[in-house]
């Protein structure tokens, strides 16, 4: 299940980023990815939550870390 999570998450931000080369990592974080500031993380889980029909609370938004912890998410509020 975490591979497809992670294969349709890596859609969501080639979308966001508007790059459709852009390779993500489990590993990556914003530092790791051009663009990504606090206004796009915002865009990020915005279309994460559309994408996914979930939704996170604030204290999740913060608690990112990588990539990886988006995909251990998301994971755990789908049915």
């Amino acid at each position: 299940m975490h591979d497809n999570i992670f294969e349709e998450l890596k859609q969501v931000f080639k979308k966001v980023f508007h790059d459709p080369m852009l390779s993500i990592a489990l590993t990556d974080a914003a530092k790791d990815v051009a663009g990504w500031d606090s206004l796009t993380h915002m865009i990020l889980i915005n279309e994460i939550e559309l994408q996914f029909k979930i939704v996170f609370s604030f204290e999740e938004v913060t608690s990112f870390k990588n990539v990886n912890d988006m995909v251990d998410l998301i994971s755990k509020k789908l049915p």
